[in-house]
């Protein structure tokens, strides 16, 4: 190590990053926290998908004509 110091504080954390695995354990945080990343987020978007399939014309982006396609009567 040519002259450079080292910081513990900074050796502690790069420490407990690398090893979090075995320091992770489940609580109310971290469960909450995964079931929202997990599922809520997921489910969101695949209802909003799902919601705005086909509502916008992109094609038309190009053109002057709307994006909103035009409703049949």
């Amino acid at each position: 190590m040519a002259g450079i110091k080292l910081d513990p504080a900074i050796e502690r954390w790069a420490s407990m990053r690398e090893n979090t695995h075995l320091y992770f354990k489940w609580n109310q945080r971290t469960a909450r926290r995964s079931l929202f990343w997990g599922i809520v987020i997921p489910v969101g978007l695949t209802i909003l998908s799902y919601k705005t399939d086909r509502k916008w014309d992109f094609t038309g982006a190009q053109t002057t004509e709307d994006l909103t396609p035009a409703k049949k009567n």
